[in-house]
């Protein structure tokens, strides 16, 4: 076992390089697998459709927020006429005892 090459991977490139322990040379070197490069328009196109998602998604929180402020808007008068019609004064505190 002391003779035995160990194998080491590259944190720089993921290469698996094996390396004699009694010299330290290295006995091999094995390149990592090639990954598929992406060509400039694919990534542009795929940035464009993000964008689009995210003004759709921008236009959809915008419509939900300004039918939320109608929605509140139609409460707070519910609420503002409900009270102009109860118009009997609040008991005190010290009436309720």
């Amino acid at each position: 076992m002391k003779n035995e090459p160990f194998e080491i991977d590259c944190p720089c490139c993921s290469a698996k390089l094996i390396v004699d322990r009694a010299s330290g040379e290295v006995l091999l070197h094995e390149k990592p697998a090639a990954t598929k490069k992406r060509d400039l328009l694919a990534m542009m196109s795929d940035l464009d459709s993000q964008k689009s998602e995210r003004e759709k998604a921008f236009e959809r929180q915008m419509s939900s927020q300004k039918e939320r402020q109608r929605i509140l808007e139609e409460k707070f008068r519910e609420a503002f006429d409900r009270a102009d019609k109860d118009s009997s004064p609040m008991p005190g505190p010290l009436d309720l005892d």
